[in-house]
């Protein structure tokens, strides 16, 4: 299985490694298994892509470009951050024109 080295929140006595933004975590290298982030960050870019398919434009305005910011998991997991006060923490910018 292919790996990718990637920092995330270590766990507490048993519990799954979480991202980067856990509280109160020690933060460790952990290799992430590729397959799952490569599906894990397709299915997350399409579901922001169809979700924004309807906002190409408001009024006069139209949308040039869209920047989300996403945590990796140890498992492999895309998680949307959705407050930018986390953002210069570590998170991954995804920008879309």
């Amino acid at each position: 299985m292919e790996t990718i080295p990637f920092l995330v929140s270590l766990p507490d006595d048993g519990e799954v490694a979480k991202g980067l933004f856990s509280r109160d975590a020690d933060v460790g290298l952990r290799e992430v298994p590729l397959e799952a982030l490569k599906q894990n960050m397709v299915k997350v870019c399409a579901q922001v892509g169809e979700t924004l398919s309807q906002v190409k434009q408001v009024g006069t305005l139209k949308l040039k470009e869209v920047s989300i910011q996403v945590e990796i998991t140890a498992e492999g997991g895309v998680e949307l951050i959705g407050t930018a006060k986390l953002g210069g923490k570590g998170a991954i910018t995804l920008t879309f024109e």
